[in-house]
């Protein structure tokens, strides 16, 4: 009896001298934080690296497994099984996942009575499944990433190889839109102020990423120039300021390579302005333009350049093939950067807008 009392006596100590320990480690992390973490946003606990106490067990996590004092009972590198139980040498599966370490143990506990005197049973995560980060959207290597060191956000960037350019003849230019970038936990956006952190070093928004986290870096499709219909290559590419019709059209200065001589209507090039805002269609002839009999169109980030067959009218349908051209030519592009509602609420229809 008094060996019992002395074995419960000794986990109760254990347990308070472990939960001592925990706070007096959180409370060691507090003091270290530094007068920009301090006066951040974000409460002090978002500065300190993620621990895996209180994580709920998911299928595919690794646990060790042992009954206290009984060392032949000792199981390593347990999975949680594709059924979500743990299977271990003396029982039946006992249903694990969605349920913390401590709780599976206690009922691992009640089932082996008739094996062991008052079993303690301790079970030790050693792998999480879902102890990692994923990252994505106008970075040069998005995906999901392991959680294998504390991490924050700027590192977790750097994990991806940093953000994305898009290159413009021979200069590399900013694709992305810091504004727009969002990081996820859970069902909350955390708001992290990605423009303030990477272009002016505030490290006040740096804050650690947590297991299941998701950072996404928003595309600057705003700021990108479209040119689809009878051309020679359809294309995106990124705005510049002073880029005209004439030398997006022609390929002198965008590269586009030309519109098709034979079948384009040059004298009714279309351009959808504003489309994820205010929808504009403009129509514009390029042919009198490039003989100098009209003045030249500046395009604006954004544009949606068409140039149309000679076969058709401009009425509705042309606006209807356009949109229809440009979720073909680009959708891809928009389903991996850019939710579609913001374009064209209730999906890809012609837009509610005035036909000259």
């Amino acid at each position: 009896m008094r060996n019992k009392l002395s074995i419960i006596v000794a986990l109760v100590l254990a347990g308070l001298v472990q939960a001592e320990n925990n706070t007096s480690i959180q409370s060691n992390l507090l003091n270290q934080l530094t007068a920009t973490q301090k006066r951040s946003k974000f409460p002090p606990e978002y500065f300190i690296p993620h621990t895996p106490e209180g994580r709920k067990l998911q299928v595919g996590d690794e646990v060790e497994i042992g009954v206290f004092g009984q060392r032949d009972t000792i199981s390593d590198k347990v999975p949680v099984a594709p059924d979500g139980k743990l299977y271990y040498r003396f029982l039946p599966g006992i249903m694990a996942e969605g349920r913390t370490a401590e709780e599976v143990a206690q009922e691992m506990e009640s089932k082996l009575g008739h094996l062991f005197n008052n079993p303690e049973v301790s079970i030790i995560p050693t792998r999480f499944i879902s102890n990692r980060l994923s990252i994505f959207g106008k970075v040069e290597t998005g995906g999901v990433y392991p959680l294998d060191t504390p991490t924050t956000v700027r590192q977790a960037i750097a994990k991806a190889e940093g953000i994305a350019l898009g290159k413009y003849h021979d200069s590399w230019i900013p694709i992305h839109n810091y504004k727009e970038s969002w990081l996820l936990r859970g069902q909350e956006k955390i708001p992290v102020n990605f423009d303030a952190l990477m272009n002016k070093d505030d490290f006040s928004e740096d804050i650690y990423v947590r297991p299941g986290d998701v950072i996404y870096i928003a595309s600057a499709l705003g700021r990108e120039i479209y040119l689809m219909g009878e051309v020679n290559q359809p294309q995106s590419q990124p705005f510049t300021a002073g880029l005209t019709l004439t030398q997006l059209i022609s390929g002198l200065d965008a590269g586009a390579g030309g519109y098709k001589e034979a079948t384009a209507d040059i004298k009714r090039v279309v351009i959808l302005r504003d489309a994820m805002n205010d929808p504009k269609v403009f129509k514009v002839n390029l042919d009198a333009i490039m003989r100098g009999k009209e003045h030249n169109v500046f395009l604006e980030a954004g544009d949606i350049v068409f140039v149309p067959e000679k076969s058709f009218l401009f009425t509705r349908t042309l606006v209807k093939a356009m949109v229809s051209t440009f979720v073909n030519t680009f959708a891809s592009e928009f389903a991996s950067d850019l939710n579609r509602k913001y374009l064209f609420p209730g999906g890809f229809t012609t837009p509610r807008i005035p036909i000259p």
